[in-house]
């Protein structure tokens, strides 16, 4: 082997353990308490969104199933509609970062904050006061 093959099977070396190492880190989970990079900061606003939606859907599975017939179909069309509204907002709201490295990041962080309010929204129905006609009941 002369020295330009040593040279290039070195070099092929060096990056075949390179990619290794960073396909290995990549699949580590991020330090949500202190991200360093934007692709840290991108993952823990992920990870943020899906215990958000995880919430979501425990309260959404639970108000449904205290419905029945017509309101529970009204409460899925509504709950498809809030997810394309969030959806269609949170793109536009990162649009200001349009094909940045922080766009998923703001877009995750929208989508968990409103997520989180209408986890807020769904708990309170069923809570009604007397005489609230407005206010749906489920039931027991």
């Amino acid at each position: 082997m002369n020295k330009l093959s040593k040279l290039i099977a070195l070099t092929l070396l060096l990056v075949s353990v390179t990619t290794w190492a960073q396909t290995a880190d990549s699949k580590t989970a991020p330090d949500c308490k202190a991200p360093i990079t934007q692709k840290a900061m991108n993952d823990c606003a992920y990870e943020d969104f899906l215990e958000a939606n995880a919430g979501y859907a425990d309260s959404n599975r639970s108000v449904s199933s205290g419905l029945q017939g017509k309101q529970r179909d009204l409460l899925r069309r509504a709950q498809k509609s809030w997810i394309a509204y969030r959806t269609a907002t949170c793109a536009f709201e990162s649009s200001a970062v349009q094909g940045g490295s922080a766009q998923p990041m703001v877009n995750w962080q929208c989508a968990a904050r409103m997520t989180r309010a209408r986890v807020v929204e769904l708990n309170a129905i069923g809570n009604c006061r007397e005489g609230d006609l407005a206010c749906v009941r489920l039931k027991k």
